[in-house]
């Protein structure tokens, strides 16, 4: 089978031949219809996420047929079931695991990054990390369903975000506007979306967002602030950067919660009293990933269109284009949202 891997150390994707992979035990050979292209994917080929071996296949954002399940294997998905697969690999053993918190597991790995990802013809997966999509969904919707979207569902839910609220969005990539999206179409939020570019403004409008701020025109918690008579009930941070997380923690009314989304790795230096924290009862947290029933709340949403997040899918490429998609996805002049492989037909 063709697949793009890692083959060293910073250097660019290659598209090899290797052998078509047989599941084991517990396991599912997805044949692969559509992958997403990630930022994830960018700091990986950049070195900055670092993996334990190479080569690596890449692509955690995948969705195709089950093709093959393996030895001894109970899945709830029979053979030529259409899927998307969670990348998330859990023990199922631990703490967190058994009280549902799968995400926060200890010993996970996440296929793309550890085990052999989806940017490649077939996937093996494990049988629980399989959800079966209805037809209204095509495959390159489902694949980035199982990252791209469920991040900021999770993020979104476990706020406790209710109708009514005013929420600010800070960052308006792929996360963000789907954030936007389901604030506005599943939540009833009103939203403000905060960004340094002007097309993720416009897209963030065309989406829903109620206000939008560039923040190379002004301070953003100051119009916010001002915007709302005080501050948002909740913020999102979809940026990973201190003085985004910052600006996000200060647009907040009294008792407000900043939630954390963006992965960096700059530290944090907030700059508020203790006082200032304790009389306005603010907090922050952080949100990584999802869990499985995430996955499955949102392929209903958007199985019966509840949820609609057609659009977000600027650029579609071929696996033999898979550096392209690349590229795409590092050139801010194309303007990408979600670049995804198509591999075999959309549906």
């Amino acid at each position: 089978m063709r697949a793009a891997q890692l083959v060293s150390a910073a250097g660019e994707p290659q598209l090899v031949d290797i052998d078509i992979p047989e599941p084991g035990p517990g396991e599912v050979r997805i044949a692969v219809r559509a992958c997403g292209v990630c930022g994830s994917d960018l700091h990986i080929i950049d070195g900055h996420i670092k993996t334990p071996y190479l080569p690596l296949t890449l692509g955690h954002e995948a969705s195709g047929l089950i093709d093959k399940i393996g030895p001894d294997t109970r899945c709830s998905v029979d053979e030529g079931g259409r899927v998307l697969v969670n990348p998330i690999v859990v023990c199922g053993d631990c703490e967190a695991c058994t009280d549902g918190r799968t995400n926060q597991c200890p010993n996970n790995t996440v296929l793309g990054v550890v085990g052999a990802g989806a940017a490649a013809e077939y996937v093996i997966a494990p049988a629980g990390n399989v959800h079966a999509i209805p037809d209204s969904i095509d495959f390159p919707t489902a694949a980035i369903m199982a990252d791209a979207v469920a991040g900021p569902f999770h993020a979104i839910r476990t706020a406790g975000i209710k109708a009514g609220d005013t929420v600010a969005v800070f960052g308006l990539g792929g996360l963000g506007l789907h954030a936007v999206m389901i604030l506005k179409q599943v939540i009833g939020a009103r939203v403000i979306g905060v960004d340094t570019y002007k097309s993720a403004l416009e897209r963030a409008r065309s989406f829903g967002a109620d206000v939008v701020i560039d923040t190379r025109d002004e301070v953003p918690s100051r119009r916010i602030r001002e915007e709302t008579n005080g501050g948002v009930d909740a913020s999102f941070e979809f940026v990973g950067r201190s003085d985004t997380v910052e600006q996000a923690f200060r647009s907040l009314r009294p008792g407000g919660l900043c939630t954390v989304v963006g992965v960096g790795t700059e530290k944090l230096h907030l700059d508020v009293t203790v006082g200032t924290l304790v009389a306005k009862e603010w907090s922050i947290r952080g949100s990584y990933g999802y869990v499985s029933r995430d996955l499955d709340d949102l392929i209903r949403l958007v199985g019966d269109r509840d949820l609609k997040i057609e659009g977000t899918i600027s650029h579609m490429v071929s696996l033999e284009d898979y550096n392209e998609g690349i590229a795409t996805l590092r050139d801010r002049s194309k303007n990408p949202i979600r670049v995804v492989v198509q591999i075999g037909p959309s549906r």
